[in-house]
């Protein structure tokens, strides 16, 4: 089936790359404003991601707990990830592109689905709309937590 583009968000962050990308990728940054992640598994250590890393997250999103099976199907630190993940209703994929700028760091996120049939497909289109609100406060507090960060380094 085609991929669904649900989601994209994109900014321009006042910080290095590295640190970026660190925020982005490393348990001890994501678990301080990704609310929605109670922990991560890795298959090996988490220092050792590349490129078909498989590794087990946990998440609640509202009230329910979702324990799936994700791999990184791209892994080019810092500047590109792409994290899968399979479930009943397709393949989720979140793709994350960093790119250096003068001033700091451009971020892009973007959440696609590939359906696995006709009804997750009319779903997913219908409730595409609602994927803003959910990984907006995500993204924003991931921004705000750079420069917490940053500024603590200082």
């Amino acid at each position: 089936m085609k991929e669904i583009q649900c989601y994209r968000f994109e900014s321009e962050i006042e910080a290095d790359i590295d640190l970026v990308f660190e925020c982005l990728n490393k348990d001890q940054h994501v678990l301080k404003w990704n609310t929605q992640i109670i922990e991560n598994h890795y298959d090996g250590a988490e220092s050792d991601l590349k490129e078909g890393s498989m590794f087990t997250t946990r998440q609640k999103i509202g009230k329910k707990v979702y324990e799936l099976q994700a791999v990184y199907s791209k892994y080019d630190p810092p500047f590109y990830t792409v994290v899968e993940t399979k479930t009943k209703e397709g393949i989720s994929r979140t793709e994350y592109i960093l790119e250096i700028l003068p001033e700091g760091t451009k971020f892009i996120a973007n959440v696609t689905l590939i359906p696995s049939n006709w009804i997750y497909k009319l779903v997913t289109n219908m409730m595409k709309w609602s994927f803003k609100y959910v990984y907006d406060e995500q993204f924003n507090q991931y921004i705000e937590y750079i420069y917490q960060v940053e500024y603590e380094r200082r």
